[in-house]
């Protein structure tokens, strides 16, 4: 969860800061390349009417008549089906009216007719990396690369692919090469620091960040971006000055508020932090980063009632937003308010049915409330959605056992032991599921592996007492029963079980004691449990901000 967190406040950060680096995905929405160059330097195929056809596309294109350009483009591609620059020219006016899987074909071809044609590479590559085809993308520019290592639109490329795939070193190198190409653009220098510092190159980042700030001097939007950079290089002192600085010139703006906020927060400076974001969401109380980045504080102080607020704010300016509920869900949760931790995740799940957190947060909820069949069914759900969950047979079993479906959670026990063969919580809870089969062989067998790996482990030792009085053992009942009591005294089971022993031994004083102990610790118990439920309502009554 913590990483999802993170990645939500990278993301909000990104949204405010107006990066001069660009990511994947602005560099795929990007201009493709220039097309006029490329129809002037190659005519592969060309004949002097599929040229002239090529001409007309390349000034439609200019002139943003797409329908035109594309009409003219297929043109030339009827007239010289055999000419790569003809592919690419279509390749391009198709990109630009977004019929991207066409773009792709037309480039691919170009590429096919003519492999050392640097343009339909380049331009496939920046499709593909705006479809999430990452590895392939930088098969593309690498391929550009190879052809013509000085090509900057693939270098800056294929570093910003090897950055957003957190190949810092290698983006580091990419991008090191093209401020030594052209150590005036700004964009190169800016995209450089994002990965140096990451990279292990902090005496050549500290160099460009001195020369990049001098530059910037007086240029308050300059300094707040590189505060931005820093501050996503994790070199927070260095984003506060600068954003103290800008503040000092331009006070009261929100996105340098809000930055000043997430700085702050990383520097664990959480006071002087929830006053910036505060001032921030007075300034521009739409704005859901201010109130997610509030909820995620409050959470992590345990301030469950301001967190909660402020994550239904958050649901208030986005409802469409899955995770706002799970966020939700997880703050009852953790304040053990379990009716409404189910509702939320649920509503989570209605907007995100493969939302695995919220399914496993619904369940672990569905189980604290004592709703052991739907918890069970939850975790099956979750097996739909990932079989790779860690733990998840273990878990399934666990539930399912506590549902009373004992063969169900055998078969999942029994295939977590067989690659988790020393789990005391796994052999536990299959000499649970054991003793409710009458399998007492099976019981005993898993129950004194579970002991012997951790002798203090109170599940195990309870049901090996309970099994001896299963087998009427009861005089190793009672010893085994001591053994539980010497280190839970409190639990009124293990009472009720030596009442059962002693009986069965006709010790009718010890009987009787542990009968009245029984009684005494199962009343206690059931008054915590009415407390809890009415501490339960007061406090979801504060969390939904009601009053009592």
């Amino acid at each position: 969860m913590r990483r999802l967190l993170e990645k939500l406040i990278r993301m909000a950060m990104f949204l405010l800061a107006l990066l001069l680096v660009c990511t994947i995905q602005q560099i795929a929405a990007q201009r493709k390349t220039t097309v006029r160059p490329a129809a002037a330097q190659r005519t592969d195929g060309l004949t002097p009417e599929s040229k002239a056809a090529v001409d007309n596309a390349v000034r439609l294109l200019e002139q943003k008549s797409f329908g035109e350009a594309e009409t003219e483009a297929r043109k030339a591609v009827k007239l010289s089906p055999r000419s790569a620059v003809a592919y690419n020219i279509l390749g391009i006016v198709l990109d630009e009216q977004s019929k991207t899987d066409e773009a792709l074909a037309a480039f691919t071809t170009s590429i096919k007719l003519a492999p050392s044609f640097i343009s339909p590479k380049n331009n496939l590559g920046r499709l593909l990396a705006n479809k999430g085809k990452v590895a392939e993308a930088l098969t593309q520019f690498e391929g550009v690369l190879k052809i013509d290592p000085a090509h900057i639109q693939a270098r800056y490329n294929a570093a910003a692919i090897y950055a957003e795939k957190g190949e810092y070193p290698k983006a580091a190198e990419y991008f090191s090469a093209l401020v030594k190409a052209k150590p005036d653009e700004v964009q190169f220098a800016v995209a450089f620091l994002n990965v140096a510092y990451r990279a292990g190159r902090a005496t050549e980042a500290d160099a460009i960040a001195e020369r990049l700030e001098a530059g910037f001097a007086g240029n308050f939007r300059g300094l707040f971006s590189l505060g931005v950079v820093f501050a996503q290089a994790q070199q927070y002192e260095r984003a506060l000055r600068l954003f103290q600085k800008v503040d000092a010139a331009q006070p009261n703006t929100f996105e340098v508020l809000y930055n000043l906020g997430l700085v702050l927060d990383n520097l664990k400076r959480q006071d002087e932090a929830v006053e910036y974001l505060a001032r921030a969401v007075d300034l521009k109380p739409e704005a859901v980063e201010g109130h997610f980045r509030l909820a995620v504080i409050a959470s992590e102080r345990n301030d469950h009632g301001n967190a909660a607020e402020e994550f239904r704010h958050c649901i208030e300016r986005d409802p469409q937003n899955a995770t706002f509920y799970s966020l939700l869900g997880r703050e009852f949760l953790r304040a053990g308010f379990w009716e409404g931790a189910i509702k939320y995740f649920t509503d989570a799940i209605k907007r995100n049915p493969k939302d695995v957190t919220s399914v496993v947060g619904r369940a672990n909820a569905s189980f604290r409330k004592g709703e052991w069949t739907a918890a069970a069914a939850d975790y099956d759900l979750v097996a739909q959605i990932d079989p790779n969950y860690p733990g998840l047979d273990y878990l399934r079993g666990f539930m399912h056992s506590s549902a009373g479906n004992f063969d169900i959670a055998r078969t999942l026990l029994e295939r977590f032991l067989i690659k988790n063969p020393n789990s005391v919580e796994a052999l536990a809870a299959i000499g649970y599921v054991s003793i409710e089969q009458g399998r007492f062989e099976d019981a005993e067998v898993a129950l004194k592996k579970a002991i012997t790996l951790d002798g203090g482990d109170i599940a195990s030792l309870f049901d090996y007492a309970r099994l001896a009085v299963k087998q009427k053992n009861y005089a190793e009942a009672v010893a085994r029963l001591e053994k539980v009591v010497a280190l839970n005294r409190v639990n009124p089971q293990v009472h009720y079980q030596l009442f059962l022993a002693y009986s069965r031994l006709k010790l009718t004083d010890k009987a009787n004691t542990a009968l009245a102990e029984f009684k005494r610790l199962d009343a206690l118990e059931k008054q915590a449990t009415q407390e809890r439920i009415m501490d339960e309502k007061l406090r979801a009554q504060k969390l939904l901000g009601q009053s009592p």
